[in-house]
């Protein structure tokens, strides 16, 4: 079936002012496109574990993910670490996987902390770690925007005490058309201006753990963590990282230490830290962690709980866990949040909902699903999805140790109307890593993943019925401002 012919009159104007229209109605319900395997060439019988992932809406169907890798140890009982990286260059359909190793002079037997970061303005993306000991340090490899393979590691720092290293890229304050990419790490903040290839020395950043950076698109720097007391906090720096003022995010309900297990099924760690993004559209602050909202008869029930500022980090709302609804005791943990180019927030989290299940380390079993959610109206109301195909056990770690290790964050990537959260699931009997597709493109009606003639002939049907699919504007009326909006949608393709 054919587009009907209806009036464009108008089409300029709705063009020029469609990024700051309401969005359409319809771009509320994203397409998603099943589960694929990133580490497609690990053997069988080793761990994987402890996720982030990076893309660019430069070209939104190039994705990272990284994570820790086992495959290099040569029985199961015996653990050598490195960088597992996987590419997609197809938006996330199909997967190559690789170990990113730093220099030969710098390489040890524990290579970890995976990171990863993209730059929204020229597209680049960048993997890295930590290699734990003498002559190691924190390392860097580049993607470069159009290349499909990574460049040799450069060591960012020589150290043998850094660890729990993390990255983030954007503008230089007051500089639009720059890019600087920083690690933090225990030992402080570190820059390059150069892509990866020189860093300074870093700026301490005091004690804590979990250091997360992000970039407004003002170029002010944000760095959140956990002060390992009750305190989720903030530093703030708007000279590009040489200095910094700390804020507070929130004050932890419960506390526990780094190693503690006893609030979880299983006995594996969860570390309290806070995970923060910021909008590229009118600089709001979000932050999401877990916290205990109960403790009954000794379980403890563990939630997770958001917050945003809208002045910088000064102050925070009231933290408040309407992210999911669950019963007593069906823990969330391991949360990841982004913030679209349109405004859209998505996190990503671990929860249990679906096993009633004690936290008792004498039984090591412990269920699990990968879960997701997005809000339109700045966390308001939230629309939540499960992401894994079946309930996997934790204690599948592909580990021979007293307490179990599944590493401790399950990063995501967001890049134009893409969403990718990458994470483990043990279905084969021991953790692999996955990916989830998520498409927020309003086009794509019958939800496949691709547009083509077939939505439009499902929109015109639509349309002829008077069905809701057709009222693609979200205002009630079926007229040509739908066919506007949709084939405006449809032609630009939903990048």
């Amino acid at each position: 079936m054919n587009r009907d012919s209806h009036s464009r009159q108008g089409t300029a104007i709705i063009a020029a002012s469609l990024a700051v229209a309401c969005t359409p109605l319809s771009l509320a319900q994203p397409s998603i496109l099943g589960q694929a395997r990133v580490d497609v060439t690990a053997p069988a019988n080793r761990a994987a574990n402890n996720t982030v992932a990076a893309a660019s809406a430069f070209n939104p169907e190039r994705i990272v993910a990284a994570w820790i890798d086992w495959r290099q140890s040569p029985v199961h009982s015996s653990e050598i670490l490195s960088t597992g990286v996987g590419l997609s260059l197809d938006g996330g359909i199909t997967w190559s996987d690789m170990l990113v190793r730093p220099p030969i002079a710098n390489q040890t037997l524990i290579e970890a902390s995976p990171m990863a970061a993209a730059d929204p303005r020229t597209g680049t993306i960048w993997v890295g770690g930590i290699s734990y000991g003498a002559g190691g340090g924190v390392y860097v490899a580049r993607l470069d925007p159009t290349a499909t393979a990574f460049t040799t590691a450069k060591m960012a720092r020589l150290s043998a005490s850094a660890d729990r290293a993390a990255m983030a890229a954007g503008p230089k304050p007051g500089d639009a058309n720059s890019t600087r990419l920083y690690i933090t790490f225990n030992e402080g903040c570190i820059r390059s201006d150069d892509l990866g290839d020189t860093w300074n020395v870093p700026v301490s950043l005091g004690s804590g753990v979990g250091f997360l950076p992000r970039v407004a698109s003002d170029g002010t720097l944000y760095i959140a963590y956990w002060d390992q007391a009750s305190g989720l906090l903030i530093k703030r720096s708007t000279n590009g990282g040489s200095s910094f003022v700390t804020k507070t995010i929130a004050t932890r309900l419960d506390t526990w230490t780094i190693q503690d297990s006893s609030r979880f099924p299983g006995n594996f760690r969860v570390i309290p830290t806070v995970c923060i993004a910021v909008s590229p559209v009118d600089g709001t602050l979000y932050a999401v962690y877990c916290d205990r909202t109960r403790l009954l008869s000794g379980r403890h029930d563990i939630d997770l709980y958001f917050t945003k500022s809208t002045n910088k980090g000064d102050t925070w709302s009231a933290p408040t866990h309407t992210i999911h609804g669950d019963a007593m005791n069906q823990d969330q943990f391991f949360p990841w949040i982004e913030v679209d180019r349109e405004g859209r927030l998505h996190v990503s989290w671990w929860g249990g909902r679906r096993t009633d299940q004690n936290d008792a380390t004498t039984n090591t079993d412990a269920w699990f699903d990968n879960y997701y959610a997005y809000s339109e109206d700045a966390g308001a109301t939230w629309h939540e999805y499960r992401l894994s195909e079946n309930t996997w056990n934790a204690a599948n770690d592909g580990l021979i140790r007293n307490q179990q290790f599944v590493g401790d964050m399950s990063g995501m990537a967001c890049a134009g109307r893409r969403i990718t959260p990458v994470y483990v699931d043990t279905r084969s009997g021991d953790p692999d890593i996955y990916a989830s597709r998520l498409w927020f493109c309003g086009p794509d009606v019958n939800r496949d993943g691709f547009l083509n003639g077939d939505d439009y002939d499902l929109f015109a049907e639509a349309f002829e019925a008077a069905a809701p699919p057709a009222d693609y504007n979200g205002d009630t009326f079926f007229n040509g401002d739908d066919y506007d909006f949709f084939g405006l949608d449809f032609e630009e393709g939903c990048p």
